[in-house]
């Protein structure tokens, strides 16, 4: 069941509209943001839905066709005259010397598409000639210094013409642009020449929909649960959203800030930062939701991760990086309101997030030495701020699939006794490589593994539900799985979709069988997990709005 979903379905951060030339099909281009939230974690192995393409019919929110295989974000977009054919440019500057690209011809009928090139600069406009045969194509420079001896000029603002032939898929083979340094032109960038039929403002979207105003929505960062008819989210539009689910009202509290995180605290403790965070400027703030009222409770400087235990503490881990040479991680107490600064040893977001909420203690990660991201240690917080650490998150074996990163953890607790889930990503010195992940099961007294599997994926979000003995896993790579919380059995698998088009879950909770989800594209479902084991035990497409 969806409980909600943006106008236009299936699409990230807008950077594009463009209709067709006859008018019937509307082309979206978009981004999907990775996984940064709350501001001191990043996790991004396995995540391939990074930009999308996607087709519609006048007044259709859900798309009929989608365009995902892209690695750079869509800078351009141009309809074949007479063939169900787009030619889709990409590409954006590497941050330090490169201006990268893509160039793609996707016949969306078949859903086949083609590189007429092997390497290419980033393109900055395409446009079939009236005979469909040729693409003229305006692209950047292959880097910055590339073209300069026959055009000493900003390389930003300089551009080359280069035409590609059409041809049918399967003929013809891929070869590198070709583009010769004296036939660069310098165009202000803002004044390149808008694409035909592209679409500039939200007035001309609420028309091709057929609404009044287009609502937009990005990633869903958290969900929870505040009752049985109740869920609460939280994403960058508000600081947190309240869904009643019987009477199907929603309830906004918005401020200056956003909320990137909700605390499993008695009552429900809101995180919410900047919007933005712009460096130099990071502060995170504390938020109660009580009698539906939200309000401040604390504020700091810094990029911290929070995580609250049902004994009333909270822990407030600092990113380091962000401070250097800071020493204040946190430990606050909802009863009494004490601060109280401890040091807890180094902390960067991708090596030290852990995400343990709601549990009876509070549990953090630490290398060793403290001050190392190497050779990570499982401990507990003793609410006297004593350390107890508990066993090495990997079994050290000299290479580098022992280091952990990108870590989730969730506390389970049934006829096995006290445990924590673990997943997280083997480090690979190679970052082209493909993701390797796992996710286990350790008791809290023993270094041993009752269970354990490989993943294709950093988690992005673990939930518990202990009456139906199931431990329900995320991943980047777009899977949805339930395990058997004591053997490790998959009980249900699957790829989460929505409308038939790949989706992301970013957060999870679950109230007995119902699991609460919260997606990359700004989509919230309600699911049964009664009803995905039963229909999903086998694997196959999980479309999370059935």
């Amino acid at each position: 069941m969806l409980v909600f979903t943006p106008t236009v379905r299936g699409s990230g951060g807008f950077t594009g509209a463009f209709a067709s030339p006859d008018g019937a099909i509307l082309a979206i281009a978009s981004a999907f943001p990775l996984l940064t939230n709350p501001p001191a974690r990043a996790a991004y192995g396995g995540q391939w839905l990074r930009y999308r393409l996607a087709l519609h019919r006048r007044g259709e929110p859900a798309p009929f066709a989608a365009f995902d295989d892209l690695s750079l974000p869509i800078t351009a977009v141009a309809f074949h005259p007479t063939d169900p054919v787009i030619a889709i440019g990409a590409g954006s500057y590497d941050g330090g010397w490169m201006f990268e690209g893509d160039l793609v011809f996707w016949d969306w009928t078949a859903d086949r598409a083609w590189r007429p090139l092997t390497h290419t600069p980033e393109v900055a406009r395409c446009a079939f000639d009236a005979s469909g045969e040729r693409l003229e194509v305006m692209v950047r420079p292959w880097d910055e210094e590339w073209g300069w001896d026959e055009n000493p000029t900003d390389p930003f603002e300089r551009f080359y013409p280069l035409v590609v032939d059409y041809r049918p898929a399967d003929h013809g083979t891929a070869s590198e642009a070709r583009i010769g340094p004296l036939t660069g032109v310098v165009i202000a960038h803002l004044d390149l020449a808008e694409a035909a039929g592209r679409i500039a403002d939200d007035q001309q979207l609420a028309d091709w929909f057929a609404v009044a105003s287009p609502v937009r929505r990005g990633a869903i960062w958290d969900v929870a649960w505040l009752d049985d008819g109740r869920l609460a989210a939280v994403h960058d539009d508000c600081q947190l959203e309240v869904h009643d689910l019987a009477r199907g009202e929603v309830r906004r509290y918005d401020g200056e800030d956003s909320g990137v995180a909700i605390l499993r605290a008695s009552p429900p403790i809101i995180h919410v930062t900047p919007s933005g965070r712009a460096h130099g400027n990071a502060q995170a703030r504390l938020m109660v939701f009580a009698d539906d009222a939200l309000g401040e409770w604390r504020r700091f400087d810094g990029i911290y991760a929070f995580s609250a235990s049902t004994r009333g503490q909270v822990l407030g881990r600092l990113d380091r990086r962000s401070e250097p040479g800071a020493q204040r991680d946190l430990l606050l107490d909802t009863v009494t309101g004490d601060v109280r600064e401890i040091d807890l040893g180094h902390y960067d977001v991708f090596n030290h997030y852990l995400g343990v909420d709601g549990a009876p203690d509070l549990y953090f990660l630490q290398g060793a030495p403290p001050s190392s991201h190497e050779h990570k240690r499982m401990c507990r917080l003793r609410p006297d701020s004593e350390v107890e650490r508990l066993w090495p998150l990997l079994r050290a074996d000299g290479g580098p699939a022992s280091h952990a990163m990108e870590c989730l953890g969730h506390a389970v607790e049934d006829g096995l006794g006290a445990g924590l889930i673990v997943a997280g990503r083997h480090y690979d010195p190679n970052p082209s490589q493909a993701a390797q992940g796992f996710i286990y099961r350790k008791p809290l007294d023993a270094d041993r593994e009752i269970w354990r599997h490989a993943t294709a994926g950093s988690a992005s979000a673990i939930a518990h539900l202990p009456e139906l003995g199931l431990v329900a896993a995320a991943f980047l790579d777009g899977a949805l799985t339930l395990f058997d919380a004591a053997t490790g059995a998959i009980r249900a698998t699957g790829a989460a979709t929505i409308d038939g088009f790949p989706t992301v879950i970013f957060a999870m909770d679950a109230r007995r069988d119902a699991l609460a989800v919260g997606t990359v594209d700004g989509r919230i479902a309600v699911l049964s997990a009664r009803a995905l084991i039963q229909d999903h035990a086998a694997g196959g497409p999980i479309d999370l709005s059935s």
